[in-house]
């Protein structure tokens, strides 16, 4: 964990070259009990705010200020889009252990149509220009403030909600394309988060950086994410520590073959995603040997135009965790999203001391 938590910034050059070494260690969130308010979020109006985003709305600027902000968000569903972008340190949290208790969901995707020029998708990625919401304009909830922390909170995309074995798409999506529906996506630096959950179907937890040149860094401790396809994703450093990462069947077809992550690491960068202390679990219709751990995002490349050192080439390693029946055993590295096909040289994926759990 330290060694893909230590650096961040601008990348100049491979192995890592122009990036801060900072050796961030990841603060515990804390005890929420010991937490003094600086807004509440009720629905019912007993708080300072009845929705989530006029909470943070109300949290300085970081160019104003530096000092954190508490924002408690009382029991309850929250049906809204949030965007949290250059704000001051900002720590949102339920007072409830449970994390199911507060949940903060939406229910946009990619093929969604929208009016271009009208509509707005999230803010922080609002695509005005778009007919359709896009995948980074799907999400329910956006991070792109630095040192934000998260605590006892349930962020969701219900988009695909009523779709069971490929029937029953909404308009725009299909199997194929445009239902990429994103819960939580960061862009934000140092960024923690402690007993969440991320809940989707495919593109649940999109973790990203500013650009293409630049590192950002999210650690996620005893948090529960998941999906169906390439739901963890995207070209920010992740480190997935003593987590449960869930493969749901229900929207595919029975026994589809389909892959959980999804890196898309510069090539410059040595880090990407990191799973440790964790396990891979499955619900109980998944089919035995189907899943992939992960493939290769080759974001923005398109089928044939791959090039070795230029295009991003996902680095992901899963460690000291426990896989269930649902992975593959034999080759559990997926082709990439342009057609590459998988290779011990020409990807950047490993396993290390990993237990198959049996049924």
């Amino acid at each position: 964990m330290a060694k893909y938590l230590a650096q961040a910034g601008a990348l100049t050059g491979a192995n890592g070259a122009g990036l801060t070494t900072d050796n961030w260690t990841p603060p515990a969130v804390g005890d929420v009990a010991s937490f003094t308010a600086t807004y509440t979020v009720a629905a019912d109006g007993s708080g300072t705010h009845t929705t989530v985003q006029a909470a943070i709305d109300a949290v300085p600027a970081l160019s104003a200020s530096a000092t954190r902000v508490y924002i408690n968000v009382k029991p309850g569903t929250y049906r809204e889009l949030v965007c949290a972008k250059d704000k001051a340190p900002i720590t949102l949290y339920s007072s409830a252990a449970d994390a199911s208790q507060v949940l903060i969901v939406n229910g946009n995707y990619n093929g969604k149509a929208k009016t271009a020029n009208v509509d707005s998708a999230n803010p922080c990625n609002p695509s005005l220009s778009s007919a359709t919401y896009g995948t980074s304009g799907s999400a329910s909830v956006a991070v792109y403030s630095d040192n934000f922390h998260a605590k006892n909170i349930s962020f969701a995309n219900d988009a695909m909600k009523d779709v069971v074995n490929a029937v029953g798409y909404p308009t725009g999506a299909s199997g194929s394309s445009g239902a990429q529906a994103v819960a939580l996506m960061t862009q934000g630096d140092k960024l923690v988060f402690e007993n969440v959950r991320v809940l989707g179907n495919q593109d649940s937890l999109y973790v990203k950086s500013p650009n293409t040149s630049t590192v950002s860094r999210a650690y996620f401790k005893n948090s529960h994410i998941q999906g169906d396809t390439d739901f963890i994703f995207g070209r920010g450093v992740l480190v997935l520590d003593t987590c449960t990462i869930q493969y749901l069947s229900t929207r595919l077809p029975v026994g589809a073959s389909t892959t959980m992550l999804a890196p898309s690491t510069s090539p410059n960068s040595n880090y990407g995603i990191l799973v440790i202390n964790s396990a891979l679990t499955a619900d109980s219709g998944a089919t035995a040997n189907v899943t992939s751990l992960g493939r290769a995002w080759d974001e923005g490349v398109t089928s044939g135009t791959y090039v070795a050192g230029t295009s991003p080439n996902g680095q992901a390693l899963i460690r000291n965790s426990t896989l269930s029946a649902h992975i593959r055993k034999v080759d559990p590295w997926g082709t990439s999203t342009s057609g590459r096909a998988y290779s011990d040289t020409g990807n950047r994926f490993s396993e290390h001391r990993n237990t198959e759990v049996t049924p």
